[in-house]
């Protein structure tokens, strides 16, 4: 009989975490499909664009990893200074915030910091990514995701932070594959 269920992440507190939990279970399925779907791909594949300055695979790879730990690590604590941001986004996953290359310019390729990395190296850092923010989440309680803040004049919750960043992985799921599909 097959099963569809939402994984149960290890190390949270199901009396005061409960949301958080049943979140934190969603983002770590929807990245054990995500690795399904792209195993096997070399870097020609990860490099491979449609036209100029369309996205590759390996860019929306490592712009999910950038984005999980710009919105946990810097966003969710109000750091903003774009310094601070790229130390911490460099520190958790190897590049900078701004290296991953989106948005590109109209005649933009791969970006150069990324030229040559197979898909292990995307994926730890999607990984890497991941730890840092269950560290994070297992921190919160689910009072914490009703927690509000001002960012570029927008009021956002924490908990909408954690909905977004389960959103955006998806979107950029979604173009993973059409890209795939729609490689020679």
């Amino acid at each position: 009989m097959r099963e569809h269920l939402v994984p149960v992440p290890e190390g949270y507190d199901d009396a005061s975490q409960a949301r958080i939990v049943y979140m934190a279970g969603q983002l770590d399925d929807q990245l054990r499909r995500l690795k399904e779907s792209v195993e096997g791909l070399d870097a020609e594949a990860l490099e491979w664009q449609i036209a100029p300055g369309r996205n590759t695979i390996g860019m929306l790879l490592a712009h999910i990893a950038v984005a999980e730990v710009w919105w946990l690590q810097a966003g969710a604590r109000g750091i903003r200074e774009r310094d601070d941001v790229n130390r911490i986004v460099k520190g958790v996953i190897g590049i900078r915030a701004d290296e991953d290359g989106l948005p590109l310019p109209e005649d933009g390729g791969h970006p150069e910091a990324l030229r040559g990395l197979g898909l292990p190296d995307y994926l730890a850092m999607i990984d890497r990514g991941r730890l840092a923010t269950h560290v994070t989440l297992r921190g919160w309680t689910d009072a914490d995701l009703d927690e509000s803040f001002l960012l570029k004049g927008v009021r956002l919750t924490k908990g909408w932070i954690l909905y977004h960043v389960l959103e955006h992985m998806v979107a950029h799921y979604g173009q993973i594959l059409l890209l795939k599909e729609l490689r020679p």
